[in-house]
């Protein structure tokens, strides 16, 4: 295992047949190991190869001692934590590969997630993979338990926006390497999220498909503890904001959310505004989901995990408004 600090290299060579798996993490001692372990234990296709990058935030909860035990078998590159799009570029301006897997460091790969991954790439046209894993574990909290129904229910994970794909989520998201050169890599800011989305959102523009496979056995885990999962959703609300604000007039970005056509009619120029309102009206939402799933926690739950998002929105409106001004 080698160390070393956040200076990026002039250059790295790259190979065909490498598949550079890319671990971001921070403060990840709970699950760090079982990542790693999943994915060094992974079967691979013949004739290919595997190189671990972990690119770690300075982590304060022990995972740097884990990490030591893996010695000889990741290469992981300290990070000063400013940023996910800046750790993921880090990652993969240090990688060999031609293919690129990110794994989050609360991620579990099944057995055949890679093999799955090298398969679909044999599509010449296919340039990102938005790669879903299971929504169930053995041995969960009821926090994780609801929030694996919300993934199976809510509509940000319906199959009607997995039709035509536009948008990959970073936790399993994998591309070739040509996408992240043709497109510039992620976006660097803002720090807390929103990297996946813009980064797929500009791949599709540049004429690169996305297409969607299901791994059985990689579980994306949720947070266990109401805290945290607080927490996680206020930085997401936080990276959306930014997002919506670089795209506010961009047509095609919001007729990728797939909104209903009424919807478009009514609010036309402002459609923006109806994606906040949605967020305002999360009662609502969890009414629905409630009655759908006859899962009654599901109400106040619902309701906390999208005002903690939009919590976190509105906390970044008015720096992402003074951000679009300064760009303009």
């Amino acid at each position: 295992m080698s160390i070393e600090n956040s200076c990026l290299p002039s250059s790295q060579p790259t190979f065909k047949n490498i598949v550079s798996v890319i671990v971001l993490s921070k403060n990840n001692a709970k699950t760090i190991g079982k990542t790693l372990n999943s994915i060094l234990s992974a079967k691979f296709k013949n004739g290919y190869q595997l190189e671990v990058i972990v690119v770690d935030a300075k982590s304060q909860d022990g995972t740097e001692k884990i990490l030591r035990t893996f010695k000889n078998k990741i290469k992981v590159i300290y990070d000063e934590g400013k940023g996910i799009g800046i750790a993921r570029n880090i990652g993969v301006k240090y990688s060999k590969g031609d293919i690129i897997c990110f794994v989050d460091g609360d991620c579990i790969v099944g057995d055949e997630h890679f093999i799955r991954i090298i398969e679909t790439f044999k599509d010449p046209s296919i340039g990102i993979i938005d790669v879903r894993g299971d929504i169930y574990m053995e041995k969960m909290s009821k926090i994780q338990s609801l929030e694996f129904k919300i993934w199976k229910y809510g509509r940000a994970y319906s199959d009607k926006l997995i039709k035509d794909r536009t948008f990959a989520g970073g936790a399993f998201i994998a591309f070739r390497r040509k996408v992240f050169d043709d497109i510039g890599g992620f976006w660097e800011y803002p720090p807390y999220g929103g990297d996946d989305m813009d980064f797929s959102f500009r791949a599709k523009t540049k004429g690169y498909k996305i297409t969607v496979i299901h791994c059985k056995n990689s579980v994306s885990i949720p947070r266990d503890n109401l805290k945290d999962l607080i927490k996680q959703q206020m930085g997401w609300g936080r990276g959306y904001i930014h997002l919506v604000t670089k795209y506010l007039h961009n047509n095609a970005f919001w007729e990728s959310m797939k909104y209903n056509r009424y919807v478009y009619k009514i609010f036309k120029k402002n459609i923006w505004l109806y994606a906040i309102m949605r967020l305002i009206l999360a009662p609502l939402g969890a009414i629905r989901l409630t009655l759908y799933t006859k899962e009654v926690e599901l109400l106040p739950y619902w309701i906390i995990r999208r005002y903690a998002f939009l919590y976190g929105v509105l906390a970044d409106m008015k720096k992402s408004l003074k951000k679009l001004d300064k760009n303009k």
